[in-house]
Parts: structure tokens; sequence; C-alpha cells
């Protein structure tokens, strides 16, 4: 009887171990579970991830004030391991947390700016730990100040060339003050300078033009190339304005500093937005 107590017992035990072993493992495996499914439902992006985003209004250092909120929205698909965790369209939301507008007494002004949080279309939304990396002109803008300096370059081409004919013809008319004098004879030779003098004005004023065209092109490749890239960093496009990107926080976040003007960004500005580590 005790050899079969004795057994019983073991079994009893072995019973127990496997059991609890069983529901360790059922545990572990629920959390495991659990925690993939928190991370699929609160995606995040790993640090060093960066975007590009447009501004969805205009701000301005006369006008806004501390706690104004700020919206951009992704223009591509952001990925951050080999997921797409804010599809393109997606808008980044933050709010303006210091403000300082040029005065008579000081003739900078700054502007910080915090990202923290992004809504997907379904009104999901996910916290961010993001500051600007870099800030470029809106691309309509870049447009329109190529299109004022093709104007302006091809204005001042037909002045220079205006001005060359209209010397020529001063030549023409003193010519002819000489041919009333001199007669028949002296017809000649003042067609035949009224003639270089009108050649050379139109060679000035079509070499000229050339120039113009070629400077207008020129203008009109940098603003083409004034896309923000992932290393682009600082302003582009924008004088005046600096970006301290190093001093972002989650306090006060991303300053941009306007030096002998107002900070004021355009609907449509570009911002290019890197993403650090939780809490920095």
């Amino acid at each position: 009887m005790k050899r079969i107590s004795v057994i019983l017992a073991a079994v009893a035990f072995a019973a127990c171990g496997a059991w609890a072993q069983t529901s360790a493992q059922t545990a572990t495996s629920v959390a495991a579970g659990a925690t993939a499914e928190t991370n699929a439902q609160n995606p995040h992006l790993a640090e060093g991830t960066t975007f590009q985003t447009q501004l969805s209004q205009s701000l301005d250092a006369h006008k806004n004030k501390v706690g104004d909120s700020v919206t951009a929205k992704t223009t591509q698909d952001v990925k951050s391991g080999g997921k797409v965790v804010l599809p393109k369209g997606t808008k980044v939301m933050g709010h303006i947390t210091e403000v300082k507008a040029k005065s008579s007494g000081d003739a900078n002004s700054s502007m910080g700016i915090v990202f923290d949080r992004a809504q997907l279309k379904n009104g999901q939304e996910i916290p961010l730990h993001v500051g600007i990396q870099a800030i470029g002109a809106a691309q309509n803008s870049a447009m329109a100040d190529t299109g004022a300096s093709d104007a302006m370059a091809m204005g001042s081409a037909s002045g220079m060339g205006g001005g060359a004919v209209g010397s020529g013809g001063g030549m023409v008319r003193a010519g002819g003050g000489l041919v009333g004098g001199a007669g028949s004879a002296a017809t000649g030779a003042v067609g035949s300078t009224a003639g270089a003098v009108g050649s050379t004005a139109g060679g000035a004023v079509d070499s000229t033009g050339r120039v113009a065209t070629g400077a207008a092109g020129s203008v009109r490749g940098a603003a083409s190339s004034a896309q923000l890239t992932s290393s682009t960093q600082g302003v582009v496009g924008l004088q005046g304005l600096s970006l301290n990107a190093a001093g972002s926080n989650t306090t006060q976040g991303s300053v941009i500093t306007g030096t002998g003007r107002n900070v004021h960004l355009d609907s449509g500005t570009q911002m290019m937005l890197h993403a650090s580590a939780s809490g920095q």
C-alpha cells in the first residue's frame, strides 16, 4: 500500500508540474500575441526615419500666438520597418511653442513649432516624436518667383536692345542732315551707315535676348531643384530665415528665426521631418 501511495503521489506531482509548464507557455503566448496586436494597432516610426510634408496653412509671427495648431500633410507613403506607417496624405499635427514678431526695437523674429501626433484617414492618432530637419519654399511660390525673374530678364534685354536702336536712329538722323547739305552723293554713304547701325543694334538685341533666356533658364533650374530630400538640412529658398533643428525637443520644438525680417511661411511650404527617440 505504501508503495502504491508513493507512486500515486509521484504521478500527481508530475501532472501538476506539466500543468504548470503548459499554463506558463500559454500565458507567454497570449502575452506575445497581445504585444503583437498592440504594435499593429499602435504603429510607430523608427528613430532616424525622415519624411516630407507640406504645410496646410500659412504661419506668421505677427499673426500667430503660442498654442495655435499647426497641420501638415505627408506627400508620400512613410515606411518604417518595411511597412507603411503613415500613408500619403496623413495629417501631421502640432502647435506653436513660442513666437516673437519683428518690431521697431528688434529686427529679428522667431517661431517654435513642435509636431507631436499624426492622424490617419480612419481617425486613428499616432504619437510622434519628430523635429523639423529642413524647410523649403512652396513649389508654387518658387515657380512664381521664376516667372518674375523671366519677365525681369526679358525686360532688361528689350531695354538694352531699344537703347541701341535709338542710338542708331540718332546717327541716321544726323546723317540725314549731311545728306541735305552734301547732296545725293552722300545718300549712299548715309544709307550704308544706317544699315550698319541697324544691323549692329539688331545683333545686340538678339545676343542679349539669348543671354537673358539663358539666365532665366538657370533661375528655373534652381527653382526646380528646391525639392527637399532626406539629406537636406536647414532652409532652402527662403531668404533671411534659419532653422535650429539641433535644439528640437518635445517642449520647444524646432525654432525658425528671421534675421531682419518677420517669420512667415506660406501654405504649401515644404518640411522634411526627422523621427527622434521617444521623449527627446
